[in-house]
């Protein structure tokens, strides 16, 4: 998917809008916030797994080395707090600083155990998350692979603008479950909700195509794709057919168009 780029500012008037066939301004507003989400879950993936098992090892290796991580006690429950302090550089190169506060009833690789992420004064680089994810094993499913249920309401603001998301969402752990490292993990995800973005609209979305990741080995989702919008507006977001790279398409139903958005900057690009 891996193509030369150029970005949209190189068509600022309304003519090179026109001639460039960019998508609506509000679309392409839409579809960022939801990719920006979506991408903001992936930047916490690692401190939410990794709190998953009970396993005896330093994991500040998977977030960061400067993290600290204290736990309330030494069997379950147990409150998990990652502490980021004034600003640390995670094993994505991502800066967060404030605190992830994680409450475990039980190792999550069992059925019935709970686990519920909280922020306090938490940024992942300039954005500040704040709400809260519970999470909760509901068994096998037909395929044999266990299922965790996830349920979140989470707010992000970088400035001025602000946009949240409520969604549930069925991860279903393929490979991995079996060791304690990250690097064999695999997640099949699907499930739905809405973002509502700096347009102060709701913005419907669902995975149509389950999202294929793998945390501890790649900082994309390899595969899936998430339908944004209704039937006649809105757009498909495409992550690929399974390579890790940093492009995913956009394809814009209204237009019959698709484009491409850079997962870094998480901005529609051509």
């Amino acid at each position: 998917m891996k193509k030369t780029i150029w970005y949209v500012s190189a068509c600022i008037t309304v003519l090179g809008w026109m001639a460039c066939n960019k998508m609506t301004e509000d679309s392409q507003l839409d579809t960022e916030d939801v990719l920006k989400m979506e991408m903001e879950d992936q930047d916490i993936l690692t401190e939410e797994e990794q709190t998953a098992a009970d396993c005896n090892y330093d994991f500040t290796q998977f977030i960061a080395s400067c993290a600290v991580v204290t736990e309330s006690s030494s069997s379950y429950p147990k409150t998990i707090t990652i502490d980021y302090g004034t600003g640390c550089v995670d094993a994505r190169g991502r800066t967060k600083k404030g605190k992830i506060i994680v409450e475990v009833s039980g190792d999550m690789r069992l059925e019935g155990n709970t686990r519920t992420l909280t922020f306090e004064n938490f940024y992942v680089n300039s954005i500040n998350i704040q709400g809260n994810r519970s999470a909760e094993n509901i068994g096998l499913n037909p395929n044999g692979n266990m299922v965790i249920k996830v349920n979140g309401n989470i707010t992000a603001t970088n400035g001025e603008h602000a946009r949240s998301r409520t969604f549930e969402r069925y991860r279903e752990w393929i490979a991995g479950i079996n060791t304690c490292e990250i690097s064999d993990d695999e997640f099949m995800i699907t499930g739905s909700g809405t973002v509502t973005g700096r347009r102060g609209v709701e913005i419907p979305q669902e995975i149509t195509e389950a999202i294929h990741v793998k945390p501890g080995t790649c900082n994309y989702p390899l595969s899936g794709k998430v339908d944004v919008g209704n039937e006649r507006r809105g757009v498909v977001i495409n992550f690929g057919e399974g390579t890790c790279d940093n492009v995913a398409e956009v394809y814009s139903k209204r237009r019959n168009r698709t484009f491409q958005i850079d997962l870094d900057t998480r901005r529609v690009i051509q």
